[in-house]
């Protein structure tokens, strides 16, 4: 007999705190549903973990117990919505990716919570190469907000570009894609970290991590370059 939505939420409520992995049975119906009525649960429960104190205020035995609802419910409804492999998602869940500064977001989440957000977003095995261009599209969201996370994009678009889809280049091919202002100073934001990386890599001579990370380089330099001349700046 197929569970109703209501009642899959219920039991997640009511096993909390409760990773995908530990209940597959509940995750698979939850994938029954539409990407558009997920998406829209997981913005409602998003308001409602919001209007809760943050974890780092609170002690209070049925604040920390409704914090972990809300996390296992956002970790399963998300995960629901990445295995329907559509990119489509992406610019609709940016607005959850947490800030450098975590006082801004509605929510505090711990990195058990914010890793799967993150990590699957730029996950090839959800999208395949077609998430680089939707990203390229919204990752101006993130600039100046969550200039760390936004880099880790970044980074990830890199590595895939020359590692995976080699052929195709879909991050070069679809620079066009991404707003100008924000995205050269992303460019220059990675540029900064990855120069500071290969410094200390350098000065504490560790060769199997200089060459990791000075390849990392060039191919930013190589992207930075491409988006320059085709803004002609």
């Amino acid at each position: 007999m197929k569970m109703k939505k209501e009642q899959i939420y219920q039991e997640i409520r009511e096993r909390s705190p409760l990773g995908t992995g530990s209940a597959l049975e509940l995750l698979e119906a939850l994938e029954n549903f539409s990407t558009t009525e997920l998406l829209k649960d997981l913005e409602n429960l998003y308001q409602e973990w919001g209007a809760l104190p943050k974890l780092y205020y609170t002690n209070k035995k049925e604040d920390i117990n409704h914090i972990q609802q809300c996390e296992s419910l956002f970790d399963f409804i998300l995960h629901a919505i990445f295995y329907h492999e559509d990119p489509s998602v992406i610019p609709h869940l940016l607005k959850y990716v947490p800030s450098d500064d975590d006082e801004q977001d509605l929510v505090f989440m711990e990195d058990t919570a914010s890793e799967p957000l993150c990590n699957g977003i730029t996950e090839k095995n959800y999208f395949g190469e077609s998430y680089i261009p939707v990203l390229l599209g919204c990752i101006h969201e993130l600039v100046p907000r969550a200039m760390v996370n936004a880099e880790s994009f970044f980074y990830d678009m890199v590595y895939d570009n020359f590692e995976c889809f080699s052929e195709t280049q879909p991050l070069i091919r679809n620079l066009y894609l991404a707003e100008k202002e924000p995205f050269i100073k992303l460019l220059e934001y990675s540029v900064q970290t990855t120069t500071e990386e290969l410094e200390k890599a350098i000065k504490e001579n560790k060769q199997k991590s200089i060459e990791v990370v000075q390849r990392a380089l060039d191919r930013i330099q190589v992207i930075r370059q491409a988006f320059v001349k085709l803004h002609g700046l």
